[in-house]
């Protein structure tokens, strides 16, 4: 006698989805990750030139090492230069695991169309005479690349179809996206709805902070994962400064021994929200030109974030707008996952074009005079607009005073590896 099936979901047994291995060169991703699973559908989004196709290709190249072959169809750029891009990542690579990989990745210029692609995946890839069978990963760059506006519907579906044979034959695909300039994925909203993981890339100055709002596989990462581009190789890896978390610039009001302090967290709003503004007791509509202010700063995007502002300041002091300058590099040092150096002061107004307004002379005064009675430990590093660093009439070893025209110098003088130059 057959024994009876157990009632619903109790009579379904647990599937565990097969992981493709990452080596140490990609572990950061991995971890981040959970699992990079074989069968998952990724979408990679960013601006253009952030760096999407170079996460794209060390995917590739990293599978290929171990045996993996990945078809790279390509919509934007060519097959040459996909493969110099390659070369050059994989700089210092042994000689065996670089011919390895490299012939492991295989380029196809010949999709047009993302409406022919359940067409092309079952006469190319599932069929065992067909040109790239054995694929294990697909990556499309991009699927924008052909001007696909999102009220394609038609071909959307058409895409979706194609992921879904991809998950079913256990084929890995990612897929790269071009984001809106309000920081959106470009397409139809349920482009991110029929995707298991979704990782967008943003801009910071030297930095390319990355995020994972949705992920099937493992938790979401909303704090962001700061990436930073080998200036000889072009590979990303995590920024060595990844784990610093101190986002407090300290300031000067006046005679007082306690130097006011403004404290910034940045952080993704929760997926499919925007972002929001969290600053009691201050003005939301400085702090919106602030925040403004930096987005203007050239390879920084800083848009659609949340916000946490919070100042201590001493006695029954309020807020002014000469606690600009200390507010933006807060922000900046919390979006960058940077520290801000304890000895350092910053005082100055931010106006609309992000330069830097001088401060009343006798604040200056104040504060020279305190620092000459020991009233404020040093060492010290001072930020100010130009007017009001020329009232600074000498300096000493322990005491330095850096000209800060534009919001730039400070955050540059703040963190010289920023002027280093951006991720491609």
């Amino acid at each position: 006698m057959t024994r009876p099936e157990k009632p619903g979901l109790l009579g379904i047994g647990r599937v565990e989805a097969e992981e493709l291995t990452l080596t140490d060169g990609l572990e950061w991703l991995r971890l981040r990750l959970g699992r990079f699973v074989r069968g998952g559908i990724y979408l990679l989004a960013g601006q253009p030139g952030i760096g999407k196709s170079t996460l794209a290709i060390q995917l590739a190249l990293d599978l290929g090492r171990q045996g993996q072959k990945t078809l790279y169809i390509l919509t934007e750029q060519s097959r040459e230069e996909l493969a110099q891009r390659a070369r050059l990542i994989m700089t210092g690579w042994p000689s065996g695991d670089t011919d390895a990989a490299l012939s492991r990745v295989e380029p196809e210029e010949g999709v047009y169309d993302i409406e022919t692609l359940p067409s092309f995946l079952m006469h190319q890839i599932m069929n065992p005479s067909g040109k790239h069978h054995g694929t294990t990963c697909i990556i499309i760059d991009s699927i924008q690349g052909h001007g696909l506006p999102s009220t394609a519907s038609k071909k959307y579906r058409q895409l979706y179809e194609f992921a879904r044979q991809c998950k079913s034959a256990g084929i890995t695909v990612i897929l790269v996206a071009h984001v809106t300039k309000r920081g959106d994925i470009a397409g139809p909203k349920d482009l991110e709805h029929n995707v298991d993981c979704v990782l967008v890339m943003r801009k910071a100055m030297a930095y390319r902070p990355l995020f994972v709002p949705k992920n099937r596989f493992g938790p979401a990462v909303l704090k962001p994962v700061p990436l930073q581009m080998d200036r000889s190789t072009t590979a990303l890896a995590v920024a060595p400064h990844s784990d610093a978390v101190s986002t407090v610039a300290r300031s000067y009001l006046g005679r007082d021994p306690i130097l006011p302090e403004v404290q910034a967290a940045v952080s993704l709003p929760t997926y499919g929200t925007r972002g929001r503004i969290t600053a009691p007791g201050l003005p939301r509509k400085e702090i919106e030109q602030l925040a403004n202010c930096i987005s203007q700063i050239p390879d920084m995007d800083i848009g659609d974030l949340d916000y946490s502002i919070h100042c201590r300041l001493p006695g029954e002091r309020r807020y002014r707008g000469i606690l600009g300058l200390p507010l933006t590099i807060a922000l900046i040092a919390s979006y960058l996952q940077k520290d801000v150096p304890a000895h350092h002061i910053y005082l100055g107004e931010i106006d609309l074009l992000r330069k830097v307004r001088e401060v009343p002379e006798d604040l200056i005064t104040h504060l020279w005079e305190a620092i000459e009675a020991d009233e404020i430990r040093k060492p010290l590093r001072l930020f100010l607009p130009p007017e009001s660093a020329s009232l600074i009439r000498e300096t000493t070893a322990d005491v330095t005073v850096m000209t800060c025209k534009r919001l730039e110098d400070a955050v540059y003088g703040t963190w010289p590896e920023l002027a280093a130059g951006g991720a491609r």
